[in-house]
């Protein structure tokens, strides 16, 4: 007989990703709370469905925007890990969703994860880098994806040029008098 309370935490996990649970979510980190952060991460790190999607390519793949914030808070997640089956990312996976389903959600989880650390240069197992996967719907997309492999080529992600900043061409920091 099963228990009521039977499901595993990894099936928990799961669920919440699925589900963009952040309740549910939140009732696996609290059983958790006794391992250490190295433990915490070992844990959603290696938490897998059974096609090898990370926890990340599961929010990716079903819009769930506020599990993943909620995912990218645990240190020592590993941002870029790859399917089984195509060697994706999540931020493939994101751009995926906003091309099939909602631009704007998918460009938002696209986004996240690369401020989270995510690198749009990670080509999958056909070679395409997540820029190559956008269609005219996620275009924007495109830019931003190709802005940012720009500032990681040139070792630029901690200077005060940032890809978000919009100065239509002009060369150098924005000046403060006009």
């Amino acid at each position: 007989m099963a228990d009521v309370d039977g499901a595993s935490p990894k099936e928990q996990v799961l669920e919440a990703c699925r589900r963009d649970n952040v309740e549910l979510f939140h009732e696996v980190v609290n059983i958790l709370k006794d391992k250490s952060k190295e433990e915490i991460a070992d844990f959603f790190n290696n938490t897998t469905d059974t096609m090898g999607n990370h926890l990340l390519h599961v929010c990716a793949n079903y819009g769930a925007y506020d599990v993943m914030n909620e995912l990218l808070d645990v240190e020592f997640l590993e941002c870029d890990p790859l399917t089984r089956r195509d060697k994706e990312t999540p931020i493939h996976c994101a751009i995926k969703y906003a091309n099939e389903r909602e631009v704007d959600l998918g460009e938002a989880m696209a986004k996240m994860l690369i401020e989270a650390g995510g690198d749009p240069r990670i080509k999958d197992g056909h070679g395409r880098k997540p820029a190559a996967i956008c269609t005219p719907r996620t275009e924007e997309l495109r830019g931003t994806l190709i802005k940012e492999e720009y500032v990681l080529n040139e070792g630029l992600k901690n200077a005060d040029v940032h890809p978000d900043d919009e100065d239509d061409g002009a060369a150098g920091p924005a000046s403060d008098s006009e």
